[in-house]
């Protein structure tokens, strides 16, 4: 091929792709998608002030405040949309009214007779607590990963360039952050003790370590290290890095990446202890992501990226994960595997882990992931979750492919839990799963299947989203219809839906 050639080739290459992805943000030009976001946040914003409003009764708010504003978030600093940036930090910076300064704090099974005990401190902490003085570490893990995430994002921007309502979050989250990874991740000290006390147990879940001692009162750092060496016993699920541990982690690791740019004006305490926490997790998880293959329906070997398959196998909420009947299942119809993979929902925090480091990974000297990986894992969910009908697009419950049933009778209620299809798709679309079409190109067009089914007119399309995406759950053993997307008046459950869908897109 003579040299004019392959530079004609290379620009036909060039304007191909470029008009491909053109046309992709052209349709959500064309069809107003930010004229859509800016309708929808006045009562998703409602939603999110009734739930601060309910601080006062119990800290569990933290997690919807948190976990319904992110995809928002993160849309909101991606089109540098300042006026949307600044109203959710004063959203966040209304929480600050309900935090508390405590220099008790509760350990629980800290004692073999009690289920909790009261340690005074050497040094106050900054805690959101319920009326019995518990922390909701789920709620503000969740909560304050949303907080490092802006403050990552905050600093980015020149100074000059910051408005005064960013100052004011930046000055008032910084030590509130401090106190809350220094106590989960290096522990709280009893005054005049020596020992460091942390807030994660597994002595719940009937999980023992190598001296069949009960696991409880660790620190975040201990306990990444023993799961690391897969120390414990008692099931399957005893050796499971969890939520709450994803979460912290991804935000510490927000949190020292962006700080990292004021050292003039800001001093992380502990930085250096938090660094090396930090890198030893992201270690130990690295080796929790398994390469494997699939073939498709062109019988293509396929490379793909799970993570912690198997770990789950045996915890309640899994027990029927294998049963794919959509009757509510009875105590004989329990059906689960070995190999079973989390619930679409909540892998969403794998997500904010990958983009956390893939955004930051430099700064940290780590090279997981590489961009290969992280097509490997948008493989795994487009070819494992998604069934593969762009007419009506659906995503199983859990990545590794099953479709049961999720949660059945969870927290002893009767009748409840989520049939095949249902945590998966809601998941996919509240999860920031569209924002993983940058590494598969082919997820843009079953995401663009939703948007417009979800703004169709048509009763075929009214009617698929209704069967599957409008009716999510079951309760008191009957199927039941939890949005409803086509109303004039959306309700603001609705709202927050759609928000974080139609901004995880962009």
């Amino acid at each position: 091929m003579n040299k004019k050639h392959f530079k004609l080739l290379i620009i036909n290459i060039f304007f191909l792709n470029s008009s491909i992805l053109n046309g992709y943000q052209e349709f959500f030009n064309k069809n107003h998608i930010d004229s859509k976001i800016e309708k929808l946040w006045s009562p998703a914003k409602h939603s999110i002030e009734t739930s601060i409003s309910m601080l006062k009764e119990s800290p569990i708010e933290l997690y919807f405040i948190g976990s319904e504003t992110y995809n928002v978030l993160y849309y909101a600093f991606n089109k540098k949309k300042t006026p949307l940036i600044d109203e959710l930090l004063q959203l966040y910076l209304k929480t600050l009214p309900y935090i508390k300064k405590e220099k008790n704090y509760h350990i629980f099974h800290l004692s073999e007779d009690r289920e909790k005990s009261e340690i005074s401190l050497e040094k106050p902490i900054y805690i959101w607590s319920n009326k019995d003085g518990d922390e909701e570490l789920i709620s503000s893990a969740q909560f304050l990963f949303v907080v490092s995430f802006a403050i990552n994002k905050i600093v980015s921007i020149p100074l000059l360039k910051r408005t005064k309502t960013m100052n004011l979050f930046l000055k008032s989250f910084q030590p509130i952050l401090s106190s809350h990874y220094k106590r989960w991740i290096i522990g709280v000290k009893e005054k005049g003790g020596e020992k460091a006390f942390g807030s994660f147990s597994r002595r719940g879940w009937g999980c023992k370590d190598n001296q069949e001692n009960y696991i409880y009162a660790r620190t975040l750092n201990q306990m990444i290290g023993e799961l690391g060496e897969e120390s414990y016993h008692g099931a399957t699920y005893c050796n499971v890095i969890a939520d709450p541990s994803l979460l912290i982690i991804s935000g510490v690791g927000y949190y020292l990446a962006g700080l990292d740019n004021l050292q003039n004006t800001y001093t992380i305490p502990q930085k250096k202890a938090l660094t090396t926490f930090f890198i030893k997790s992201i270690n130990i998880l690295k080796q929790r992501f398994k390469e494997n293959t699939l073939q498709d329906s062109k019988n293509k070997t396929i490379s793909i990226l799970s993570f912690q398959e198997g770990y789950w196998f045996g915890h309640p909420d899994y027990y029927y994960s294998d049963y794919n009947n959509l009757n509510f299942p009875t105590e004989k119809e329990k059906k689960s595997n070995l190999s079973i993979g989390i619930d679409v929902n909540h892998a969403s925090r794998v997500i904010y882990l990958l983009e956390m480091l893939e955004e930051n990974k430099n700064k940290f000297h780590l090279k997981f992931p590489s961009q290969n990986e992280m097509e490997m894992f948008t493989n795994s969910f487009f070819y494992n979750v998604f069934n593969q009908n762009y007419e009506k697009p659906l995503f199983k419950n859990f990545m590794n492919g099953s479709n049961g049933w999720f949660r059945v009778n969870y927290s002893s209620e009767k009748g409840y839990g989520y049939p095949p299809y249902k945590v998966g798709s809601e998941g996919a679309l509240l999860g920031g799963y569209p924002r993983l079409a940058k590494y598969n190109k082919e997820l843009e067009d079953v995401f663009i299947q939703l948007f417009k089914k979800l703004n169709s007119n048509k009763k075929e399309d009214r009617a698929f989203i209704h069967q599957f995406y409008e009716k999510s759950l079951w309760t008191e053993g009957k199927e039941r219809e939890v949005y409803q997307f086509y109303e004039k008046r959306l309700s603001k459950k609705s709202s927050v839906y759609l928000i974080n869908f139609y901004s995880s897109l962009i």
